[in-house]
């Protein structure tokens, strides 16, 4: 039970803190002409928004027997798609590669059946793959906190760039340059 525990755990902590959420605010006028300058910011910030759009990847090697390596597409602070892709090595873990990827399935099968969430796990030359993707313009915070709790903590309805990365860091990820 206790190398059950121990697997995962360590293959649970790469995916356990990977998102912050936070409040969007929203802000209302009062007369036609105030709503013709918010339309006209609006359309100011969505041009300067797209010019912000950029993809961050942060890679985690310090967890023997596992390497993630993790990519955010972000618009300023809110997260647009994360992805996630595990390399969890068995012999390193303690473990066969058919019990590894059974845990994984068992720990991340809230995942099945949520849109937006693509998640696969095989084996590959003896190694554990364990691929994620969770495009956040389809997939609800709602649906994703019923499913697995413990991952999607926070409050609000989009998950925050700046906090990911704060907790990325705490646990140890990198962020990778070209």
């Amino acid at each position: 039970m206790n190398k059950y525990f121990k697997t995962t755990l360590l293959l649970a902590l790469p995916l356990a803190f990977l998102l912050g959420c936070s409040k969007q605010s929203s802000t209302t006028s009062n007369s036609s002409k105030a709503e013709s300058t918010e339309v006209k910011t609006t359309e100011a910030e969505t041009t300067e928004k797209k010019s912000e759009l950029k993809t961050v990847t942060y890679v985690n090697d310090s967890q023997p027997g596992i390497k993630s390596t993790l990519t955010y597409t972000v618009d300023g602070d809110k997260v647009l798609k994360q992805t996630a892709h595990n390399v969890a090595d068995p012999e390193a873990l303690n473990n066969t590669a058919e019990d590894v990827k059974s845990i994984i399935e068992e720990t991340y099968k809230g995942y099945k059946g949520i849109k937006g969430v693509t998640f696969s796990i095989e084996i590959k030359d003896g190694k554990v793959v364990q691929d994620l993707e969770v495009d956040f313009s389809v997939a609800s915070l709602d649906e994703l906190r019923k499913a697995l709790p413990e991952e999607y903590s926070g409050i609000g309805n989009r998950v925050s760039f700046n906090a990911s990365k704060k907790m990325l860091k705490e646990h140890g990820f990198t962020e990778k340059t070209n």
